[in-house]
């Protein structure tokens, strides 16, 4: 489905955008060996689980708009390991918040390639730490 990682990544930035599951579950490997980790929660282990933890998210803000900015890659010829910065918008907010750092691995197989883990974090910038944040990390 997707014939190159940044395809692939692509579009699970544009389903996460979109808060649309079918469209972000397509981006995920079909097994079950799947990890999502998202920022400051345990990992989500498999595809009921992952798809949980992206519909929670769905139904829990509105609008998203993102931003990603390649880091750091590392490529072989069947994985793609790419680390980025997110900003997110959320809703009505104007500006971005304080970027995430995602780590976002992908494989290839018969159908293309597709991601297998996604592992976001805070990114300490500034002098605040994320216990003293008054607005709940939705990712």
């Amino acid at each position: 489905m997707f014939a190159t990682p940044e395809s692939a990544e692509s579009a699970f930035y544009m389903a996460f955008e979109a808060r649309n599951l079918d469209a972000m579950m397509a981006v995920w490997a079909s097994h079950e060996s799947i990890v999502c980790i998202h920022p400051l929660v345990a990992p989500l282990n498999g595809r009921v689980a992952v798809a949980a933890g992206w519909r929670s998210i769905f139904e829990a803000a509105g609008q998203f708009r993102t931003q990603v900015e390649l880091v750091h890659e590392i490529r072989d010829a069947d994985q793609v390991i790419r680390v980025v910065r997110e900003y997110l918008v959320i809703g009505q907010e104007t500006t971005p918040r304080p970027p995430i750092l995602a780590t976002n691995i992908y494989r290839k197989d018969a159908d293309g390639w597709h991601i297998v883990l996604h592992h976001a974090s805070p990114l300490q910038v500034g002098g605040s730490s994320p216990s003293d944040r008054t607005t709940p990390v939705l990712h």
